[in-house]
């Protein structure tokens, strides 16, 4: 679920891009301020699947569920300004569980490289859990404030082979599309 957000937060920090530190000899970069939130909004198919296999997602604190899906607050960003590699990280999480399984994914980074990701804290493993996909995405910025929408987040191999694993299915599938992403974040202002 969580991978579709990555690419949403990369196209908000391209957008952010003008707001770059000036440093000669300096690499520069684009910070994001420990404000706003990727939310997720899980497919129908993902929805229905985890209801069929009696799995309940719900979100781990300060993460909170609402109308418009699952939100994960932004704690720090930090992108460069040229080619936007980077990462931005979150708080919170997501619990899956059925009767005495339960699966925690917390501590989301969304990692913006050649193959954008969303990785997560599972035990005490850090574990590619999504791939995202920026290529509908659609960019909005206001001063500071930047909104990316669109971005498709689907389940990486590791992600469904764990979770088939650990839940004693073979209903987890790479690729599967697990929701739409929306980052809307602020770049932090200049020193």
């Amino acid at each position: 679920m969580l991978r579709r957000l990555g690419p949403l937060v990369l196209v908000a920090v391209l957008a952010l891009a003008p707001a770059a530190s000036a440093g000669h000899g300096k690499k520069k970069t684009v910070k994001l301020a420990p404000k706003g939130a990727t939310t997720l909004a899980l497919s129908a198919g993902a929805a229905s699947a985890l209801q069929s296999l009696g799995i309940a997602a719900a979100p781990l604190k300060p993460a909170r569920a609402g109308d418009d899906g699952l939100r994960f607050p932004i704690t720090a960003g930090k992108l460069d300004a040229k080619t936007y590699a980077g990462q931005i990280k979150h708080a919170g999480g997501i619990s899956l569980t059925r009767d005495s399984t339960r699966v925690d994914l917390r501590n989301f980074i969304v990692n913006v490289d050649e193959a954008p990701d969303l990785t997560a804290r599972v035990g005490s493993a850090r574990v590619s859990i999504l791939d995202l996909d920026l290529s509908g995405a659609e960019i909005s910025k206001s001063g500071r404030r930047l909104t990316i929408a669109g971005v498709k987040a689907t389940l990486t191999k590791t992600a469904a082979d764990a979770l088939n694993a650990a839940f004693g299915t073979e209903a987890f599938g790479e690729g599967l599309e697990i929701g739409t992403a929306t980052v809307s974040g602020r770049a932090a202002k200049r020193r």
